[in-house]
């Protein structure tokens, strides 16, 4: 019995076509976990969560905590 003739033409891929469908899952993890990061920070700046207990606050460019040198 003769080999099946195969008509599909093999696909030729290059270095960074291989590269990227070997490792485009991990890249996709990682980039999902940074876009909830960025999100969860956005959130956080929104609801002025980070700022309650800030001792550096400026006043046109001086810190509170430096006013009587300048006055």
């Amino acid at each position: 019995m003769k080999q099946p003739v195969r008509l599909a033409k093999e696909e030729n891929y290059s270095k960074m076509e291989v590269f990227c469908m070997k490792y485009s899952p991990i890249i996709v993890f990682f980039l999902l976990i940074l876009l909830a990061a960025l999100i969860i920070a956005l959130i956080f700046a929104f609801l002025d969560v980070t700022s309650a207990g800030n001792i550096t606050m400026v006043e046109s460019g001086n810190y509170y905590n430096h006013l009587k040198d300048v006055i």
